[in-house]
C-alpha cells in the first residue's frame, strides 16, 4: 500500500509540478480515474471475495469447490486491477489529447 500511494502523489506533485501539464486533461483525468476503479474494485471486490475466502477456510464443512470458486473470483478481480492499471501506466505514457 506505500508503493500505491507513493505513485499517486508522486504523479500529482509532477502534474503540479510541470507548467506544460495541467489537471484538466484528458489524460491526466483519464489517468487519475482509472486508479480510482482500480482501487474501488479491490477495495469493494477484492477485499469481499477476500473474507469470503478467509471463512469458508476457515469452515471445517467448505467443500474444495467452493475454495476453488472463490479464488477464481478473486483472481478474476485481481486481472480487472491489473489490466485496469496498464491502462492508466499506457495512458500516462502516451498521453493521448496532449
Amino acid at each position: 500500500m506505500p508503493a500505491v500511494i507513493l505513485v499517486l502523489v508522486s504523479g500529482v506533485w509532477m502534474v503540479a509540478a510541470n507548467a506544460a501539464w495541467k489537471f484538466t486533461q484528458v489524460w491526466v483525468l483519464l489517468a487519475l480515474g482509472l486508479f480510482g476503479i482500480a482501487f474501488l474494485i479491490g477495495a469493494v471486490y477484492l477485499s469481499g471475495v477476500g473474507i469470503q475466502l478467509g471463512r469458508a477456510a476457515e469452515a471445517s464443512d467448505a467443500g474444495h469447490g467452493a475454495l476453488v470458486r472463490l479464488v477464481s473470483r478473486w483472481l478474476v478481480g485481481y486481472g480487472l486491477v491489473l489490466v485496469t492499471l496498464l491502462v492508466a501506466a499506457w495512458d500516462m505514457v502516451f498521453k493521448p489529447g496532449l
